[in-house]
């Protein structure tokens, strides 16, 4: 078993249909996960995402020996061209005649698999992909009329719900039986070539730390030509390890909670910063240290419970849309590979903007120092804990690329740094939508104001305030007014004692910037 992005047991597909295969067989199984600090740096991987990873690597292989009685080796691999090379090693040593994944979908990802298939065929090695990533796999949906792939998202939402309720597909958990593995492990530790290993709980964890410091210390320096030289990440990994406990077990009981304390409130409570109503399930399910399919079938279960066949609750459906959103991404990105070299999906709009590159205003977004308070408070909470709340996502994305007129590819860059639950295909597929260069995006004269947003989502300022604590003596009537704003800040106003500037940008006048951009043939 090769785990990628799938760190869990239950309700994991290959893993499942491996040990299946095995017993069939009366074969061994054994496991392994490959660390690529070279690869995640060079697809911006944030340090909190590389130490959640690390984190859940010694409860994953304590799981697996315990419940399953396999081993998990982890590898030190630079790139996946190593990978390969160690996959094709482990394989000679151990006799190995097959080998299992699921599917990831990115560009280099599809490369490694596509080259190590025909190395591993030659050899007549089975190499089984499993998708996994999605509830229903890339090319299910499709548009009545063909086999094209739904270009805005609401049709094939639609489509979706309706094959995972009324269509032929049956949806459940994949369940990994027990395989013939002898209680003793026959397997020795294998030492390959130029990767460093680890084979028990306690090397793996020590590994695991050493790879994430290490991380930490090269990610700093591969960027001191950038913004984020600012960021306290050792810091920043601290709170996302009090916000995201490792393991499935962790990930499994936040669901739980959310759905028995938070789901039938989330269709309001969603959007308010200051309540963390949200599933915060993202991270879990970035790393695969829980199933989408699960989260879907216990929100179903939810639903059923509560109204059986007699009625919807909005508030489930809501979050049940949002899984179909990070669905949606997926397919978009498996239609469109073109994504993931950086090219905008209505690349003609994309091509005529005359985006601006001005570092000053880049690195005065990235360290929250706009003068907008909502943007400044989202963006200061993002440095310091490795996650923004979506509604948080949206504003600030389009303060960068409509207000200051940013390149999109920047603020998305940027947000991979740092977020712990980076995402290639949501992280695309939502700047895209604020920058109205993608499918389903907001219409181009649709931009939103920072400060009515920071009325409607945080009307006492509660949020603003947590994170921009010099503003706490200032009323909210004034922090979510632009003009009451300036006057207050400025030399002989009410709060001009705050250290605190001004709105770097009339609002107004930048969005009719923006609108003259996008009209422009």
């Amino acid at each position: 078993m090769w785990f990628r992005r799938d760190l869990r047991l239950h309700d994991n597909t290959a893993l499942a249909a491996l040990c299946t295969r095995a017993r069939q067989d009366n074969a061994f199984v054994s496991a392994v996960f490959f660390l690529t600090p070279e690869q995640w740096q060079a697809h911006d991987t944030s340090p909190a995402q590389v130490n959640h990873i690390g984190r859940t690597l010694p409860i994953l292989a304590e799981d697996l020996q315990s419940q399953l009685n396999i081993r998990l080796s982890v590898y030190v691999c630079a790139q996946f061209d190593d990978c390969i090379e160690a996959i094709n090693e482990l394989c000679t040593i151990q006799n190995i005649s097959l080998v299992m994944a699921n599917h990831e979908y990115e560009g280099n990802e599809i490369a490694r698999d596509e080259e190590l298939s025909a190395q591993l065929t030659k050899k007549d090695i089975e190499f089984i992909r499993w998708h996994d990533q999605c509830i229903l796999p890339p090319k299910t949906i499709t548009t009545n009329d063909g086999d094209s792939m739904y270009k805005v998202f609401t049709p094939f939402y639609k489509k979706w719900r309706h094959t995972l309720e009324v269509g032929n597909m049956e949806l459940h958990e994949a369940k990994a039986v027990s395989a013939n593995n002898p209680s003793a492990m026959s397997y020795q530790s294998m030492t390959l070539d130029n990767a460093i290993s680890a084979h028990t709980v306690d090397t793996i964890e020590k590994l695991s730390k050493q790879v994430s410091s290490d991380y930490i210390d090269s990610t700093k320096n591969a960027k001191t030509n950038t913004v984020t030289a600012h960021l306290d990440y050792k810091a920043q990994l601290t709170k996302a390890c009090e916000d995201y406990p490792a393991g499935e077990k962790a990930a499994c009981q936040r669901l739980a909670q959310f759905i028995a304390d938070d789901i039938c409130n989330y269709d309001v409570s969603r959007d308010v910063p200051s309540l963390n109503a949200t599933s915060q399930l993202s991270a879990y399910l970035t790393i695969g240290a829980l199933s989408p399919r699960r989260c879907y079938l216990q929100a179903a279960k939810a639903q059923n419970k509560l109204h059986g066949n007699d009625s919807d609750n909005d508030d489930i459906n809501r979050w049940i849309s949002e899984l179909a959103w990070r669905d949606f991404y997926r397919h978009v990105l498996v239609d469109k590979p073109a994504l993931i070299r950086h090219q905008a999906y209505k690349d003609e709009i994309d091509k005529k903007i005359n985006w601006s590159y001005d570092q000053d205003d880049i690195a005065t977004w990235c360290t929250g120092k706009t003068g907008v308070p909502l943007v400044d408070a989202a963006m200061r909470c993002l440095n310091a804990t490795g996650f923004m709340h979506n509604r948080l996502r949206m504003v600030t994305a389009m303060f960068l690329t409509k207000d200051l007129l940013i390149d999109w590819r920047w603020g998305e860059r940027y947000f991979m740094q740092q977020l712990i639950d980076g995402d290639f295909a949501s992280n695309n597929g939502g700047w895209q939508w604020s920058a109205s260069t993608g499918t389903d995006s907001a219409p181009y004269f649709r931009i939103m104001n920072p400060f009515s947003q920071a009325s409607s989502h945080d009307p006492k300022a509660i949020f603003i305030k947590t994170w921009l604590p010099e503003l706490k003596d200032i009323p909210a009537s004034i922090l979510h007014s632009e003009d009451k704003l300036r006057k207050a800040l400025k030399k002989g106003g009410q709060f001009a004692r705050i250290n605190y500037p001004a709105p770097m940008v009339e609002h107004k006048a930048a969005r009719q910037l923006a609108i003259a951009e996008f009209k422009k043939e």
